[in-house]
């Protein structure tokens, strides 16, 4: 294998982590920012210095901006999901803008720690996917020198997956389960493989709780007792009639857990395996971008769950004098990396047919797309680009040019486009 970085980077709301591969290694590192309490994560935050165009990040943005030594931007996916700006020194940046010096100053951390800059792959791990904030991570990314190709995306629930399924097959043979709270709340996912498929199906799905507490009443005695009885309960409701091969916790307010939530962990560790994974998210990000590195996948499933389509998309084209099926779209494809342009020769046709094959369902849909709109032309010299791309895993659009046919039959650019929701009476 080619020297250099596998990365895993998990890029929450208010802060970050990161997992890495280098040659030799058996299991992802995580990346010490610092020596502080917290040494694996790093604020989301971001100082440019005043009169310098020096960038800093994390506590050192802080510490800076609370000395006075320039101003200082938080929380900074939050403002790139509004497309919003700040102003630094009387120039005003995009979030795009303070999102890339960010990464940069980010990697440079890993960088220094590795002595290389050299990345095979990075992954990133998000928990929402939020189509302007992968578009500007991309950008961002690839200004940084890193190949498109090189880079991807995946949510929370497909990085617990990757991390899970890579563990020993005793660990998810039936049900695993995580549990992750941190400042944005608790969140549960649930992972299990349905056999009898072909091939099988891995399937992870997460749900938000609204049993979910502020991490500060974990300050106080008896704030700690109320959060033992909210997870014991918690887990009481939700585990009691399941076969449970693995269970795990990660995020801020678990990594305490042993110090308020007694009664709860007596209750999950109860004939269950129970861990503790400081950097889940990223850890599983490093194992998914692994899985672009070879030749056939180390996973015999169909992946589904958040981030992941379920379902089959084809057309049926001749070519030459054979009718052949086109796949466009597959069950278990990453929505956001589902693109397809092609070009055709409509033969009389008054618009353009799909066929829409959901996982768990016998009969296909079909779907018309029409062309009634576009210039009438003889037989056969009308050539028109079929695109189609999704905006979430439930959702895509199929667009569709007239590009005329040569000198005589100029293209109009004349364009339909229509967006169909997966379950939703396409």
């Amino acid at each position: 294998m080619e020297e250099g970085l596998i990365i895993g980077l998990d890029l929450c709301k208010d802060f970050c982590r990161i997992s890495y591969f280098v040659s030799g290694q058996e299991e992802p590192a995580d990346l010490v920012f610092s020596e502080e309490e917290n040494p694996y994560v790093i604020q989301n935050s971001i100082c440019k210095k005043k009169g310098e165009d020096v960038w800093l990040i994390g506590q050192e943005a802080y510490e800076t901006a609370l000395l006075g030594g320039g101003s200082i931007v938080d929380k900074l996916l939050r403002l790139v999901a509004r497309q919003g700006f700040a102003t630094f020194d009387g120039v005003q940046y995009s979030a795009e803008e303070l999102l890339y010096h960010f990464l940069d100053e980010t990697l440079k951390y890993l960088y220094a720690e590795k002595k290389t800059k050299t990345v095979l792959q990075i992954m990133y791990s998000v928990q929402e996917l939020n189509t302007a904030v992968l578009d500007a991570v991309i950008r961002c990314t690839k200004r940084l020198n890193i190949e498109r190709k090189r880079i991807h995306i995946i949510s929370h629930t497909e990085s617990y997956l990757y991390y899970v399924l890579s563990q020993r097959r005793e660990l998810w043979s039936n049900i695993s389960v995580l549990y992750d709270l941190s400042g944005d709340g608790l969140n549960y996912y649930e992972l299990e493989v349905l056999r009898g498929m072909q091939p099988n199906v891995a399937r992870a799905r997460r749900t938000f709780l609204e049993e979910g507490f502020s991490l500060d009443i974990l300050d106080s005695a008896p704030g700690r007792k109320m959060a033992d009885n909210i997870m014991t309960s918690c887990v009481d409701r939700m585990l009691k009639k399941k076969l449970i091969s693995s269970a795990y916790l990660s995020g801020r307010g678990m990594d305490s857990c042993q110090k308020w939530g007694e009664n709860f962990l007596r209750i999950l560790c109860q004939r269950r395996k129970v861990f503790f994974i400081e950097n889940i998210f990223a850890k599983g990000a490093v194992y998914a971008a692994c899985e672009y590195l070879r030749e056939t996948s180390s996973y015999p499933f169909s992946i589904m769950c958040e981030g992941r389509i379920d379902v089959d998309i084809s057309m049926e084209v001749t070519q030459g004098n054979n009718m052949r099926v086109l796949n466009l779209a597959s069950v278990g494809n990453n929505w956001y990396e589902t693109k397809e342009d092609f070009d055709l020769i409509p033969d009389q046709e008054t618009s353009i047919r799909m066929k829409v094959k959901r996982l768990e369902e016998r009969m296909p849909i079909i779907i018309d797309v029409p062309l009634k709109d576009f210039p009438v032309r003889p037989q056969k010299v009308t050539r028109v680009n079929v695109g189609l791309s999704f905006e979430s895993e439930k959702m895509f659009t199929v667009t569709i040019m007239d590009k005329g046919f040569g000198e005589f039959f100029p293209g109009t650019d004349k364009t339909v486009r229509k967006t169909f929701t997966i379950g939703g009476g396409m």
